[in-house]
């Protein structure tokens, strides 16, 4: 029994199976992390409405994406309202991708590359981030990867069940995120291109996808009329140097560019990783025309797997040439499996030994990416601790001025762990929470902060929550250091600093307690 068993572990199914746990041990530990960023958006949709109201909401201008991922979380959530309940959607697809990937490469490039894939797709931060974010991007690549499989599949033994499958995934992948159309049109003109025999079944699935979305077309146009969507094109120019760091960041590295390379994967990583992509290159260049025919020989699977990579970044760059920039990290995570799948070809193209010694450097080089990812530094902010650390010390009267504020809003980071039962008020953010921050909500001076939070605390103690970053606040001209020193520069006047409490993180958090000066230390009963 034990041989068969062993045995088991042996075969592709097996290793798989090994690869897979693999990557969803590293997904459950980030899966902790405290909720950050556009994550507080979609927890202010799924725990402020009904199923109805999630919808409604995600069809008006407060969301520009389609409602399926912000469904499933209101299901998952109904179970408890987590940080991890929100994410479940992201972390099924993200240990999803990871065994799709290698049916697609073992239909594709072999079994070997296949493997290879599968590997960095198992360690890849950046497909570990989006496991583990409550938003829609890793459940749209699952899904829209799910499709090529089953374009495949269909392909291969002409069933209608694998068409149908293909349907119903092209379309609810266009459900999650728009931008799946860019590898789902790649896709099907391959499929004219190399299997006309195909044709017929393959329009009619996809216009039966597009049946199925037409109910969101008016959602669709609202999305791109949005003035968020012009906002968010606004933020940072389509040029050379934007293009230079989104690809960076996408191939290897971690999804937020101010979080470096040399932090993750790190030199060493890079290292790696070039010197693997390096000895194949030159692996290749020295076999000269047997390469080439092992090349032509793939085809045309090895052009699916180049159409299916090329498909978001060429895409998204015609489109931010004559619209908005939609050219971004994020949006280019669909094609990633496909360029995931290229460079497992590439690697595993030349002969033994340096066939081997390129996948064992490309591989070390994402597992030591995958290895800094989990580090403390390279965490989300870490709101939990902050706003337990504050429950702990805070008695009844005590304020809170949250001046960490990273989020569309209505919700904040610091809300989603702390709850409601103290005065919050934000410094350089809108003190709205009804509706997600919009152009034209104020946002209070910080002058008027400090007097409110002094006002409200009648001498009892004041709690700052910061970040120490240079990172820019949104919609103002000072980073959050220099925020947090303002805020910190007008309390001064009335109360002196107690205590300053750090937790590491991409952006490290920061909780300063204050007491008024005229409040003796003795004559507090919690001193």
């Amino acid at each position: 029994m034990r041989g068969k068993l062993a045995a088991s572990w042996t075969t592709p199914a097996g290793v798989v199976a090994a690869i897979t746990v693999v990557g969803a041990a590293l997904r459950l530990v980030v899966l902790q992390d405290s909720l950050f960023a556009d994550e507080l958006a979609t927890y202010w949709v799924v725990s402020e409405h009904s199923l109805g109201g999630v919808i409604s909401t995600v069809h008006s201008d407060a969301e520009i994406t389609p409602p399926l991922y912000f469904v499933l979380a209101w299901l998952t959530t109904r179970l408890d309202l987590t940080a991890e309940m929100l994410r479940a959607p992201s972390f099924l697809a993200g240990v999803a991708v990871i065994p799709i990937v290698f049916g697609v490469g073992a239909r594709t490039i072999g079994r070997t590359a296949a493997l290879v894939a599968a590997v960095i797709t198992a360690l890849s931060p950046f497909m570990v981030y989006y496991s583990t974010e409550a938003r829609g991007y890793e459940l749209m690549v699952a899904l829209a990867l799910l499709s090529t499989l089953a374009m495949l599949l269909a392909i291969d033994d002409r069933r209608a069940r694998w068409w149908v499958l293909y349907a119903v995934s092209s379309c609810a992948a266009a459900y999650t995120h728009y931008t799946a159309v860019f590898v789902l049109g790649a896709q099907l003109l391959w499929l004219l291109w190399a299997h006309p025999e195909a044709r017929r079944p393959a329009l009619l699935a996809n216009l039966g996808a597009a049946l199925a979305f037409l109910p969101w077309i008016s959602g669709l146009i609202a999305d791109l009329n949005s003035p968020t969507t012009k906002i968010l094109g606004a933020l940072e120019p389509f040029d050379f140097h934007t293009v230079t760091i989104v690809f960076e960041h996408w191939a290897v590295g971690y999804p937020y560019r101010f979080v470096g390379l040399g932090a993750v994967p790190g030199t060493i990583g890079l290292i790696l990783v070039g010197a693997g992509i390096a000895a194949a290159i030159a692996s290749i260049a020295v076999r000269g025309r047997s390469v080439a025919a092992s090349f032509t020989r793939s085809n045309p699977w090895l052009a699916l797997i180049v159409v299916l990579a090329l498909a978001a970044p060429l895409s998204e760059a015609a489109v931010s040439l004559v619209g908005n920039n939609i050219f971004s990290i994020r949006n280019l995570a669909v094609s990633w499996p496909a360029f995931a799948l290229f460079l497992a070809f590439l690697v595993s193209s030349g002969r033994n030994p340096i066939r081997i010694a390129s996948a064992t450097l490309l591989i070390a080089g994402f597992g030591i990416a995958a290895a800094r990812m989990l580090e403390a530094a390279h965490q989300r902010p870490d709101y939990e601790a902050a706003a337990r650390l504050i429950n702990r010390n805070a008695s009844m009267g005590d304020v809170v001025i949250d001046a960490s504020v990273l989020s569309p809003g209505p919700f904040t980071g610091f809300d989603a762990e702390f709850g409601d039962f103290r005065r919050v008020i934000r410094a350089g953010a809108p003190q709205e929470n009804e509706h997600p921050f919009g152009p034209f909500d104020r946002i209070l001076p910080l002058d008027d902060v400090t007097q409110s939070a002094v006002a409200a605390a009648r001498h009892k103690r004041i709690f700052v929550v910061s970040l120490r970053s240079e990172v820019r606040v949104p919609g103002l001209p000072v980073t959050y250091s220099q925020l947090a020193y303002a805020v910190a520069e007008r309390l001064s006047r009335s109360y002196r600093l107690l205590s300053t409490q750090a937790y590491p993180g991409i952006l490290p958090a920061v909780v300063q307690e204050y007491a008024h000066r005229r409040v003796s230390p003795r004559s507090d009963p919690r001193r």
